[in-house]
């Protein structure tokens, strides 16, 4: 039987367009993927016309009372619910990350419920937070997330910080970390051979890059590992205001926001 492999991403509010954000995932997906490929978007914009266009299956999102959109990313909590109707393995992929390499291998490594280790690991190799830019869970086993969260949503939203955090938490030992060079932060670990010691990754402005004697090869735009299969951009720069961007995707060459 021909194995489908099933894709999930969230696409909430106006910050990510998804003719530009989704479509980057759905390319990536079909790029570096080796066999059908099915990619499910919990949206609040199921109608949107860029999905008319392309074979993505759209989930209606909840209408829950969040107004801040820093806090979003809660809704990735509803992809552990069975309104979702998903079944098996599925992977997630944040928005802002660019697939540049083999994907089958993060259906293939373990069955366990996986994800990013926190790039604070670049400082503190043992730093025991999860990121959740990129996560594979299974519907029938990790359910138990969603019912955890549902219980109380408000209360969970205000004790922890964010939904990786929740995750790290109620998960704590049944989950594993991703292979470190699998999945690395741009601006952290790629741009520029990455960054030599601690630090934002920004200026003293605020702004995206660093100052050229943060980094170990300040001459090299960035470096991309054999094995590195995701890029994940977390604050600052966004992916559409990076070379890196286009020089992955130059169907956007000619983006302008």
């Amino acid at each position: 039987m021909t194995r489908l492999y099933n894709y999930a991403a969230v696409c909430i509010g106006d910050k990510y367009p998804p003719e530009i954000y989704v479509e980057n995932l759905w390319l990536g997906i079909n790029q570096h993927t080796t066999g059908p490929v099915c990619l499910t978007v919990l949206t609040d914009q199921p109608d949107h016309p860029y999905y008319a266009d392309r074979p993505i299956r759209t989930v209606q999102a909840p209408s829950w009372e969040i107004s801040d959109n820093r806090l979003f990313w809660w809704y990735k909590m509803f992809l552990f619910s069975p309104h979702m109707e998903l079944n098996g393995e599925i992977l997630y992929l944040d928005l802002d990350t660019i697939i540049v390499g083999n994907m089958n291998k993060f259906f293939d490594y373990t069955n366990n419920f996986c994800i990013c280790q926190d790039f604070n690991r670049k400082w503190i190799r043992n730093y025991g937070m999860s990121n959740s830019s990129v996560f594979k869970y299974n519907t029938a086993r990790d359910n138990f997330i969603w019912e955890k969260f549902n219980q109380d949503r408000a209360y969970y939203i205000k004790k922890f910080r964010g939904d990786q955090d929740f995750i790290t938490h109620y998960m704590n030992k049944k989950s594993q970390w991703w292979p470190t060079n699998w999945a690395m932060s741009f601006k952290w670990e790629i741009f520029k051979g990455g960054l030599i010691r601690s630090g934002t990754g920004l200026d003293s402005a605020g702004n995206f890059p660093a100052d050229d004697n943060k980094y170990h090869t300040p001459e090299q735009p960035w470096i991309l590992p054999s094995d590195c299969s995701i890029v994940v951009y977390h604050g600052k720069p966004n992916p559409v205001d990076t070379d890196f961007f286009r020089s992955v995707r130059p169907e956007f060459q000619q983006l302008t926001l």
